[in-house]
């Protein structure tokens, strides 16, 4: 049985990965003050959707139909949570329920 290891040795690889994380550190440093990046998961399919692009004062409904689009899931059937990245996993900071009234915008969950 071998083992893989998860250090690249290949010289054109690691060259390969330095330009494309080379501006990690900055990549949102660019984005209007009311943009918002979220990633969309769902809890019964294995999709993730990363870093789909919302303003501040688009409202929940418009968050819902395009998760719609996404997933197939209807909106009256959605009950989104809102996480943080900072933990792993993501720690849970408001949860919106279907019966939410979808007119708020998302800007007042920020």
């Amino acid at each position: 049985m071998t083992t893989k290891s998860s250090t690249i040795k290949n010289e054109d690889l690691l060259a390969l990965k330095s330009y494309i994380t080379a501006a990690d550190a900055t990549q949102y440093n660019s984005l209007a003050a009311t943009t918002l990046v979220l990633d969309l998961t769902h809890s019964n399919l294995h999709q993730r959707h990363a870093e789909i692009r919302f303003d501040k004062h688009d409202t929940v409904d418009c968050l819902r139909q395009k998760i719609h689009q996404k997933t197939g899931t209807a909106p009256h059937m959605q009950h989104l949570q809102l996480k943080t990245t900072a933990a792993p996993g993501g720690t849970i900071f408001y949860e919106i329920s279907p019966e939410t009234e979808s007119d708020r915008k998302l800007g007042y969950y920020n």
